[in-house]
């Protein structure tokens, strides 16, 4: 009998390799029943291509055109669409450089140095600036 201390630690390290669990569904696990359950999947694979008829190539054929018939002509509707909204910026791009040069003559005319213009032609007079102190004596 090996008797292991508890306090020492274990000198071996842990066992790393996976092993792999028994198949629960087939009743024998010999070589020759995995063969022959390799076999009948193959089978299976050649009887589903020998089912495909020549009806449903047809019909996938028409339907993947009928796709991509439908992609196309959404990709050209939104190329249009996309040059349509780029002319619609152009045309508010110019507007808005219009409205801008016009909103700066209008400034110009309003601005203080034109209101301070008319004042004085008028016979006002300047006051200078708002921010003087004023000193009062006692």
């Amino acid at each position: 009998m090996i008797v292991q201390s508890p306090l020492k630690q274990r000198e071996t390290r842990p066992n790393l390799r996976r092993v792999p669990l028994p198949d629960t569904e087939s009743p024998s696990t010999s070589p020759k029943r995995k063969s022959d359950r390799a076999k009948s999947t193959s089978k299976t694979v050649k009887n589903r291509i020998q089912g495909i008829s020549p009806w449903k190539v047809i019909l996938a054929t028409v339907l993947i055109g009928a796709f991509g018939f439908l992609y196309l002509t959404h990709v050209f509707a939104t190329q249009k669409l996309l040059e349509e909204v780029q002319l619609l910026e152009a045309e508010y791009n110019k507007a808005r450089t219009q409205h801008d040069a016009l909103k700066l003559q209008y400034d110009r005319l309003v601005g203080p140095a034109d209101i301070y213009n008319k004042a004085e032609e008028a016979g006002f007079v300047n006051g200078g600036p708002a921010d003087k102190v004023i000193i009062i004596k006692k």
